[in-house]
């Protein structure tokens, strides 16, 4: 294709959504959809707001949720209201006439409306959590008139106060005592560790209203003398990456820069680039075995901050694991159960309920007891999927795995791979033969995503060169193949068109909208 020809338009990105859990003078919890840029504010009689709140503190037009469609991002600003707007604590200071400056909000983020000191909440105070895990329709329930019970316990456990379905959560996971002085809440050595308002418990602490507890997927909101929670069970996770620079040699060599991208559950993410272009430094920043200039954030939680905590949600899958032919179904995802689950947290029996659930949702719990060897290809490719899925893992990263095998076999890697995203995980690869990662009935990319690294001349290190969708990187590029799409970034003396630079500041200028080309 000619490079005067080549055009490329981006389609329109239409903002994807997030939830807001509202709680306001009602006191009971809401689950707001935030499809796109929103206003919040009081509720009154003529009120314009999308999102309107019973609060007398709240302003009419109090703040506002702004989608970014170039980063895919949520903004929250505050428009100079009397109260403010506090985020995780912090409350927002004013900016200019318009209002604060824009906070880019995480999974979890904490936001607060309120008068005076969070220790002591006002009456008509708001609560908003920020979320793109949650999801619309959860339920959530009350344990009442917590004092009448002097202490609660929570976990998954089933003499606990409060029992969770989520099995990320411990057996005993966190206790809440009630004193003179109010309730505090202690973890028990639990396996996901407890996180109050974003930030990790590491010594007992005092609880107040409006206080948000995270125990692994489960949200707990103090209210009073009751608490309400959800209990969704495993959830999916949301991934955010910003990569400011990665640097070797004490800073005097930068091998990556100025990387961000978000990736959702059911996300399969190709990851491209030419040699030195830092596919294996992005990979090794994201799972936090090469630590980065900037942040991982998990689900609202910082990976670098809670490396011990997160590192069994971030993976490196080295190889499949081979299918003995003479075990059963069950006792091959027995085994795996055992090296994936720590035996300090989970039982025989925890694990065992583990695999039923997992089984259950490939659909081979019909199969259990059937001999490996017994199973038809299709089935074992299930079974090799479930044995990925035993361990919580949420984001699998995956360096070229298809690597040395033969073309029919690269397919059924690949398609393993992206069974494993379609039961809501991020799996994210390396590859050198990109292309045959098809539907084989329909031939359609299976790929969601597609991160380009180039290396550029000016300072050699790697930038980010593109991120969005297979069908539109072809586009982006001009060309008919994915693998080809190294040809246009690669040097010369590799092969390549050497137009790193371009696509690099290419890239640059789409998302700011200022692209002609």
């Amino acid at each position: 294709m000619n490079d005067s020809t080549v055009y490329y338009a981006p389609k329109p990105i239409q903002a994807r959504t997030a939830t807001l859990l509202l709680v306001d003078s009602r006191r009971q919890p809401m689950m707001i959809p935030l499809i796109g840029s929103m206003t919040v504010g009081r509720d009154y009689e003529n009120a314009t707001t999308d999102i309107r709140v019973q609060s007398g503190i709240a302003g009419r037009r109090h703040g506002e949720f702004v989608y970014d469609s170039a980063n895919d991002a949520y903004y929250y600003i505050d428009n100079n209201s009397t109260n403010g707007t506090y985020i995780n604590g912090y409350k927002l200071p004013p900016f200019n006439e318009r209002g604060t400056q824009p906070f880019r909000l995480s999974d979890g983020d904490v936001i607060r409306i309120d008068a005076s000191t969070l220790n002591n909440p006002h009456p008509q105070a708001v609560l908003m959590v920020f979320s793109r895990s949650m999801k619309p329709d959860e339920k959530w329930e009350t344990f009442r008139n917590v004092s009448a019970q002097g202490s609660v316990t929570i976990g998954r456990g089933k003499q606990n106060t409060i029992c969770l379905q989520d099995m990320m959560s411990s057996r005993e996971h966190a206790l809440i005592n009630v004193t003179p002085s109010g309730m505090v809440i202690y973890d028990r050595g639990s396996q996901n560790k407890t996180f109050v308002n974003g930030v990790m418990l590491f010594n007992p602490r005092p609880l107040y209203n409006f206080d948000v507890i995270k125990i692994a997927n489960t949200m707990l909101v103090v209210m009073g003398n009751d608490i309400l929670y959800n209990n969704p069970g495993e959830r999916s996770g949301t991934l955010s990456v910003y990569i400011a620079k990665k640097d070797v040699n004490f800073g005097k060599k930068t091998l990556i820069k100025d990387i961000r991208f978000e990736a959702d559950a059911g996300d399969f993410i190709l990851i491209l680039g030419g040699s030195g272009a830092g596919k294996t430094t992005l990979v090794n920043a994201i799972l936090g075995d090469g630590k980065a200039e900037g942040e991982v954030i998990l689900d609202g939680q910082n990976l670098y901050q809670n490396f011990k905590t997160m590192k069994s949600q971030i993976g490196l899958v080295p190889q499949f694991v081979n299918l003995r032919l003479n075990d059963k179904v069950n006792q091959t995802l027995m085994d795996i159960a055992q090296i994936k689950l720590d035996s300090k947290y989970y039982s025989k029996e925890d694990m065992q309920k583990r695999i039923d659930d997992v089984m259950e949702k490939v659909g081979v719990k019909n199969l259990e007891n059937h001999l490996i060897r017994q199973l038809s290809g299709g089935q074992k490719k299930k079974v090799s999927v479930a044995a990925q899925l035993v361990g919580f893992q949420k984001v699998f990263i995956c360096d070229e795995p298809d690597s040395g095998l033969d073309a029919a076999s690269r397919v059924q890697q690949m398609e393993i791979l992206k069974e494993i995203s379609n039961n809501g995980k991020i799996v994210m690869v390396i590859s050198h033969e990109p292309d045959d990662a098809v539907n084989t009935a329909t031939n359609e990319i299976l790929f969601t995503k597609v991160i380009v690294l180039a290396k550029s001349s000016r300072d050699n290190a790697g930038h980010l060169a593109f991120f969005g969708n297979p069908y539109d990187a072809l586009r982006y590029f001009g060309v008919s193949r994915l693998q080809d799409i190294m040809k246009e970034i690669n040097p010369p003396h590799e092969g390549g068109k050497g137009r790193a630079d371009y696509y690099i500041d290419k890239y640059l200028a789409v998302k700011a909208g200022k692209w002609v080309e």
